[in-house]
Order: C-alpha cells, then sequence, then structure tokens
C-alpha cells in the first residue's frame, strides 16, 4: 500500500512533456505536444502526450512516467519509482528499503559521495602537469581529448595515501573510505592506503548515472593489467555492466548490444562508432546481466577473442541464455591475432558490423565448439559427461528437447538415444537418492570405502569460497553458523570443513592464512582440489561486504533446496495413495508457505 502512495506522489508530480522531451522532439500543437514515436520506427509524428499518459496511434503504445522510464531504460517498477522521485526530488520514503536504517541510508550516502569525490580528484589529476604520460598513452590508443572529457578518464595519484589523505580532509572517514573501495587497510600499521595507485582510470556508473566504483589501467608492466574496486554495497559486479548508462539508448533505437569482455574494448567501440557495446566487470555473464539486455533490446551479440572464443562459449552461457528466451544471443569470433580494441582501430567499424552480420547462433556455436576440440571416438564420452548432465538441469520439457535434437544434429547421434540417456540418468538419480542401503557388516579392520563428497557447484561453492577468504573481523561467526545448520544441506565432511574454518575464525585467524595441511591432511582429499580452485579464483571473493553476500547466498540455497523439495513432492503426489495425498499436500503447503516467505527482491 505504502508503495502505491509512492507511485501516486511521483506521477502526480512528475511532468511528462518534460521527463519524454529529454528522448523525444516534441511539438505543441493545439494544446498537446506530439513527436516520432521511440517505441518504432516512426517518420511521422503519432506519439501524443496528455495530461497523464502517453498513447502512439501507430504502434499503440501506451503509459505513463514510470512505464516510460521502465520501457526506455530497462529499470525494474523500484528501480523507476526510485529514479524519478530522486531526479525531480519528490521525497519517498516508502521506498526505503524497510530492512535499512536511517544510519545505513546515510552511510550508502556517503560512498556515492566518495565515488564523486574520487572522480573529481582522478579527473583533476589526468588534466594536470601529472597526466602527461597517461595522456600521451590514450593518445597512442586512438582517444581524442573530446572522448576523454566526455567519459570523465582520470589518473590515480602515485603517492599510496594521496587520495586517501585528500579525502580525509573532504570530511570522509576511512571506514566508509575502505568500504567504497577507494582505500584499504593496512595488515601491518593499522593505515589506510589508496586502493588505485599511478592507474588510469575509468568510472564506472549504475542506471542512474552515478558513479558506484572504478576501473583501474596500469600505463606499464604492473601486474594486474587491470584492477577494478571490490564489491562493495553500491557495486554489485553480477548486476551491473559497464557502459549500459551511456549505451542504452543507442542499444535500444538498434536494437541490439555487443558484450564485450572489459572496458576498453568497449571504449574504442564507442570512439570507433559504434555506441551499443557493453562489458562484464571481471565476471562472467550473469542472469541478470542477460535480464538486464533483453529488456532493452531483442538481440545480443557476444565477442569473444579469437584466440579465447571455444572457452568463453560454455554451455553455462547458454543454460542462463535459456533463461531470457525472448532475446536471440549470438557470438561473434575475431581473428586470432585481434580483440574488439585492436579490430576497430585497425579495420574500422563497418567491418566489425559486418561479423555481427555473419555472427553464429550462441547455442550452435557453443555446442560446436566442444564437438570441434574434440575426437571423433570421443564424441560418446562428451555426450554422457557433459551435454547429458547440462540437459538434466533444464526442467522445461520442450526447450531439453529442442537442445537434444540440436546436439543430435552436431554430432551425428540420434535424438532418441540422447533423450533416452537423459531419461535414464534421471531415474538412476532418483533411485539412488531414495535408496537407504542396509549397513553390511564390517571388519573393524577394514572400515567401508568413504563415499566421494558431491562436488561444491554455485551459492554453496561461493558460500564456502567466501568463508574461507573471510577475516574475523568481517562476518558474524554465530550468524554464518545458524545459516550452516539451518540453510545449507552440505555433505557432512563439507559440513564440518565449514565449521572447522569457524572454529579458525572464532580463535582470530583467518582460514586462508592459515598452512593447507591444516584442512587436507583429514580424510577428505577433496578439500585440496577445493582449496586450488577457491585460491585461482581469489579476486571473485573481494568484497567489502562479505556478511551481505553471504546472507544473499544462503538465502539462494535455501530458496533452491525448498523448491527442489517441492518439485519431488509433486512427483510424488502422482503415485501416492489416496491416504497418502493429504499427508503430501500439508508437506507441499507448508514448503510453498516458506517459499513466499523467503521471496527472492526483484532484480
Amino acid at each position: 500500500m505504502s508503495t502505491d502512495v509512492a507511485k501516486q506522489r511521483i506521477l502526480h508530480r512528475v511532468p511528462l512533456s518534460e521527463l519524454i522531451g529529454e528522448k523525444v522532439s516534441l511539438k505543441q500543437k493545439g494544446g498537446r505536444y506530439s513527436g516520432c514515436c521511440p517505441f518504432h520506427d516512426d517518420s511521422s509524428p503519432s506519439f501524443y502526450i496528455f495530461d497523464d499518459h502517453y498513447y502512439c496511434f501507430g504502434c499503440h503504445a501506451k503509459g505513463d512516467a514510470i512505464t516510460f522510464v521502465r520501457e526506455q531504460q530497462g529499470l525494474s517498477f523500484m528501480e523507476a519509482l526510485r529514479y524519478l522521485a530522486q531526479k525531480y526530488g519528490i521525497e519517498a520514503p516508502e521506498l526505503d528499503n524497510p530492512s535499512q536504517d536511517r544510519a545505513q541510508r546515510q552511510s550508502e550516502a556517503n560512498l556515492y559521495k566518495i565515488c564523486a569525490a574520487a572522480q573529481k580528484i582522478f579527473t583533476d589529476r589526468l588534466q594536470s602537469s601529472a597526466g602527461e604520460k597517461a595522456r600521451h598513452y590514450l593518445e597512442q590508443r586512438g582517444f581524442s581529448a573530446e572522448f576523454i572529457q566526455k567519459h570523465q578518464f582520470g589518473l590515480s595519484p602515485s603517492d599510496p595515501q594521496q587520495l586517501v589523505n585528500q579525502l580525509l580532509r573532504q570530511g570522509f572517514s576511512v571506514p566508509d573510505l575502505i568500504t567504497s573501495s577507494v582505500a584499504n587497510a593496512s595488515q601491518y600499521d593499522h593505515r589506510a592506503y589508496d586502493f588505485f595507485t599511478q592507474r588510469l582510470m575509468i568510472p564506472i556508473y549504475d542506471l542512474y548515472g552515478r558513479v558506484v566504483a572504478f576501473g583501474g589501467r596500469s600505463l606499464g608492466d604492473e601486474q594486474p593489467k587491470y584492477k577494478n574496486s571490490r564489491e562493495t554495497p553500491l557495486f554489485d559486479k553480477s548486476h551491473i555492466l559497464y557502459g549500459l548508462h551511456s549505451a542504452r539508448d543507442s542499444i535500444r533505437k538498434e536494437r541490439r548490444a555487443i558484450v564485450c569482455e572489459g572496458y576498453m574494448d568497449v571504449l574504442q567501440l564507442w570512439q570507433g562508432g559504434i555506441p551499443y557495446a557493453v562489458a562484464c566487470l571481471g565476471t562472467a555473464l550473469t542472469v541478470h546481466h542477460l535480464r538486464r539486455l533483453a529488456s532493452l533490446t531483442p538481440r545480443v551479440y557476444l565477442i569473444f577473442d579469437g584466440d579465447r572464443a571455444g572457452r568463453a562459449a560454455t554451455l553455462r552461457t547458454v543454460s542462463l541464455a535459456l533463461e531470457v528466451p525472448q532475446t536471440e544471443f549470438k557470438v561473434v569470433i575475431l581473428p586470432p591475432e585481434h580483440d574488439p580494441d585492436t579490430f576497430i582501430r585497425a579495420h574500422g567499424a563497418k567491418a566489425l558490423e559486418d561479423l555481427l552480420d555473419q555472427a553464429q547462433n550462441l547455442l550452435e556455436f557453443a555446442i560446436q565448439a566442444r564437438v570441434s576440440e574434440t575426437h571423433e571416438l570421443g564424441i560418446p564420452d562428451l555426450i554422457s559427461k557433459e551435454f547429458v548432465p547440462w540437459l538434466l538441469t533444464i526442467p522445461d520439457t520442450i526447450k531439453r528437447t529442442y537442445l537434444a535434437n540440436k546436439i543430435a544434429e552436431l554430432t551425428g547421434v540420434e535424438s532418441i538415444q540422447i533423450e533416452q540417456t537423459v531419461k535414464h540418468e534421471r531415474i538412476e538419480s532418483q533411485r539412488k537418492a531414495k535408496e537407504t542401503p542396509a549397513a553390511a557388516p564390517q571388519a573393524a579392520a577394514s572400515p567401508a570405502p568413504r563415499a566421494p563428497m558431491r562436488p561444491l557447484k554455485g551459492p554453496e561453492l561461493e558460500f564456502i569460497g567466501h568463508l574461507y577468504w573471510s577475516r574475523p573481523d568481517e562476518i558474524e561467526l554465530d550468524k554464518v553458523e545458524e545459516m550452516l545448520k539451518s540453510q545449507l544441506e552440505l555433505d557432512e565432511l563439507w559440513q564440518d570443513f565449514a565449521l572447522e574454518m569457524l572454529k579458525a575464525l572464532r580463535k582470530n585467524l583467518a582460514p586462508s592464512e592459515q598452512n593447507k595441511a591444516v584442512w587436507t591432511a583429514s580424510t577428505a582429499p577433496e578439500t585440496l582440489q577445493l582449496l586450488e580452485q577457491l585460491e585461482t579464483h581469489a579476486p571473485a571473493f573481494e568484497t567489502a561486504v562479505r556478511q551481505v553476500q553471504m546472507g544473499k547466498l544462503a538465502h539462494e540455497i535455501r530458496r533452491q533446496a525448498l523448491r527442489d523439495a517441492l518439485a519431488r513432492l509433486k512427483q510424488t503426489m502422482l503415485r501416492a495413495k489416496p491416504e497418502e495425498q493429504t499427508e503430501i499436500l500439508a508437506a507441499v503447503a507448508k514448503i510453498s508457505r516458506e517459499l513466499n516467505q523467503r521471496a527472492a527482491p526483484s532484480t
């Protein structure tokens, strides 16, 4: 109800013609504003604005200020309300997150101010005498002075405390500087140091045009070459695409988007005349990214470097794409010696657009890539070990059948055989899950061999990874232990491993800093493989809000467990006796209630 109050207040106070006039050239005639419709190719004005709504007599698009913002910018309903409230200075306390108290909201506001202040310092430094080398570097990369200014390139100081000191003099606190990821806390002298030093700085904006993070590119041989801000309360890499704030109007107009692997690629494409490009920010594409793009365009092109194409188009990306069926995903392959940056500088926008015309469907490309990497005699194993487990993750029968047919077409194996294998594996998996083998007597000297631990994946893997990389002051240990025991359904040995890490944290010890033998000397050698995986992907677990991240992961894990339980109960219902159905229905109702209570926040 409170949201409805905020909605009416916003609609009453937003000047509709002014809002739409920012995107559409309007003319006033007979007391009405009209123009060419932004929702279809309109050669003569058919788009009219009335007191509280707009209407197109050509394509019949209609709506109010909230609808217009959602359609134009790809925002959710709540995002559109917040955007309009902020844009027009409308008080809307009903939109505040109820889980945030006043102090939390003030802290978040300070983080925005810190990012804006840091951006000003970076841009000023680039234009000063200290930025001569960086400006020369940008000139060599083909960036014009006008482009540099428009996109607010900057340069971080070389003195490791210069930015921190400047921001402290502006009245910001050290904890907020660390939380916003413009500073690091030293482990040695309890002082704060700049997170970025002597790097070309690229601001990262949210959909409202606010700076929320930075990308830093080294100007020499310093590693890593690219360094992004840690995740913060403002910056969630799984949701934000670099450049979307600037590119979304072009994406909507062109009805296509290009996704690159880095922000320098995007900037070069923009400079070269391709304004509808965006990039991931140190993470793989997520379903949140794809849904955001799907709200803007019916077609998305994924550009992979020529020498990484086969590895980049994974089956996971295909699975995510299936979650947004209204959008077509295609793969663009560059020559092996090029990335988007070098290609457009060498060949220009027309050559890149020619490659877009030759782009291949993502599904076909991903399957073909794996098939082409596999010897003919290995195709059966490829199908059984990779394609079948992948198909088992797809609940929709029609999608699964379509994909099985596509695999059959590209491998030469009959689709009916693939579908029968999928069916067999599902039945076998269900049988094993139900079986409770009787304990066979064992000689004391010969204990039964331990079953392999179920591999961690998805949110469970991320949760354990965050626990491993935690420091004692980053998380609330009692809450994390409660999550482990009540929301995660881990194999017993994984559970023991997690609880051992909690014990270390309670002793004020960081698990990642302990001798690895502490974790791998037990009867669970799988932990060694896990630790190697976590060490390899350490940057993925950098965050200033670890407790929040772990809470989100635990929430999603529990929701998935409930969904799985609900699916099992519904299957059981089909073959249950009448006297059993009442009990099953009660269990279904109970699980459904908990699922509703744990409804995921809209994205």
